[in-house]
């Protein structure tokens, strides 16, 4: 009953926000959604280094409700559905997890289910934005659900079962969000250290592996149908993720290191980063002293020994936290991925007298913050972004043939325009990595499809890791500025000839 009423205190905590403007990510990835099919790039005519169950998450997103273009931006309740649904859904498979791995310790189990809820409920953890972390929360504690109790069950069929549903839902949660292997670094350290301990190892893991392969030749064959072929995913969910970390390394603004500050500040703010340090310090302490955690209650001693659970468990917190380290531009949704690890860590702890009192005190804490923030931003009115001003005067001085190209980022002024964008990259960070001197978008803005409307953030389409000379000399000679809201200025073609002679 209480998992219930967590997961439903969770899923309530979105629906104040159902028709809030979406974020830029969501916006974007529900433009993407609704167009594709084969076109000219990997997404249809558009490029994002993601994989493709979430933009299947967010067609699905796209028929739970309308979507709507107001004069605050794009809303589109459907979206947020989907995240309160993921959160909650989140919740209940914390709760079930921390019941197989700590039956006889209540207060583990209803620590583990608090703070679960109280991190997903909150804004400090990028509440209400959809974004792939909370969409793959939900698979990782399922692909560890179902390995334990795979590993727990003697040799069978249902075993296997539980084992290809594991390695299913391991890769379910990579698809989303590629970085989200916690399920496989999880299973890694548990397969080496159960060797020789649990009967029937290898064909358990076969099973694991089975699941995993199914998922990934699924998804890749249902996206080929849709115009996206292998290779390119190769290039967007890998090697470009590669290229990305070297380009932010050397040569990002200072907007990066100020958001990884004031994402140390809401890591710690929240009350996760003390409940990190208290609860894996505990079970830190406890294997490095030869006890058993809570897990030596919970399995038969010859198929799991408590340390064996405690060492996989610390190596998903430790990826995990790599995760957001190394994410490189650190929006606060990143730290949506330590929930799993957190949760677990809370789960399999045993602390003592005063460790408990500790522990109790920053999972309560975690509960109030988040309360407070949400309270905050329930009770804050949204003004209009200069985002949606942006929108709104595209829209009115815009014919629907005409195309829009935003200078750098913000897929969500595109969507809410209502128009098309000729250059595929909607997101800033493609566009420094794959068009670092501009030549695909100096042919865009050239060519016969050449964008009628150019919005662009500051005076010049110069900034970070950009060669923009020659495409910013393009626009001044064939565009003329209209107007600005904020940051952003709003440019319009000069007649509507475009054409490859124009280069010259």
């Amino acid at each position: 009953m209480a998992v219930l009423v967590a997961a439903g205190v969770t899923v309530a905590a979105w629906l104040p926000f159902l028709h809030a403007p979406l974020g830029s990510d969501e916006s974007g990835f529900l433009l993407l959604a609704q167009h594709w099919r084969p076109g000219s790039s990997l997404y249809g005519d558009y490029w994002v280094d993601r994989p493709p169950l979430l933009l299947w998450l967010f067609s699905t997103a796209d028929h739970l409700g309308p979507t709507r273009v107001t004069a605050a931006g794009v809303t589109a309740p459907g979206v947020k559905l989907l995240g309160a649904a993921a959160s909650g859904a989140a919740v209940i498979l914390a709760g079930i997890l921390a019941n197989l791995v700590a039956p006889k310790a209540g207060w583990s189990r209803r620590a583990a289910i608090v703070l679960a809820a109280a991190l997903l409920s909150s804004p400090l953890f990028g509440m209400p934005e959809t974004d792939g972390e909370v969409l793959a929360v939900p698979f990782v504690l399922l692909g560890v659900l179902c390995l334990l109790a795979a590993l727990r069950r003697p040799s069978g069929r249902r075993a296997m079962l539980l084992a290809f549903t594991a390695g299913g839902s391991a890769t379910a949660a990579a698809l989303v969000k590629q970085n989200v292997i916690d399920v496989f670094v999880f299973a890694v350290v548990l397969a080496i250290l159960s060797r020789g301990r649990v009967p029937g190892l290898g064909p358990r893991l076969a099973g694991f592996a089975g699941g995993a392969t199914g998922v990934l030749a699924a998804a890749v064959a249902g996206a080929w149908v849709q115009g996206t072929t292998v290779a390119g995913l190769w290039d967007a969910i890998v090697v470009f993720r590669l290229q990305a970390s070297g380009v932010i390394g050397s040569s990002a603004s200072e907007a990066t290191p100020a958001r990884m500050t004031g994402l140390i500040e809401a890591f710690g703010a929240s009350g996760a980063a003390a409940v990190l340090v208290v609860s894996g310090g505990v079970v830190l302490a406890r294997v490095v002293r030869g006890r058993r955690p809570a897990t030596q209650e919970t399995v038969d001693p010859s198929l799991m020994p408590g340390p064996d659970l405690a060492w996989p468990v610390l190596a998903m917190v430790v990826w995990e936290l790599c995760g957001v380290a190394l994410g490189g531009s650190y929006w606060l949704h990143y730290l949506t991925g330590l929930v799993p690890g957190l949760v677990l860590m809370v789960a399999i702890a045993r602390p003592g007298r005063w460790s408990k009192r500790v522990l109790t005190l920053t999972v309560a804490y975690a509960a109030v913050a988040s309360l407070a923030v949400w309270g905050h931003d329930v009770a804050t009115p949204a003004g209009v972004s200069s985002d949606a001003q942006v929108m709104s005067y595209l829209r009115e001085h815009a014919r629907p043939s005409d195309g829009v190209v935003v200078g750098f980022g913000h897929p969500d002024i595109v969507a809410g325009s209502e128009l098309h964008s000729p250059y595929e990259h909607l997101w800033s960070l493609p566009v420094r990595v794959r068009d670092p001197r501009l030549t695909e978008l100096r042919l865009v803005m050239a060519g016969p499809s050449a964008p009628r409307w150019i919005v662009v953030a500051g005076d010049s389409l110069d900034t970070w890791g950009l060669e923009a000379d020659e495409a910013q000399q393009y626009l001044v000679r064939h565009y003329v500025e209209q107007v600005a809201y904020g940051d952003w200025h709003i440019w319009r073609r000069l007649g509507q000839r475009g054409g490859m002679e124009a280069v010259r």
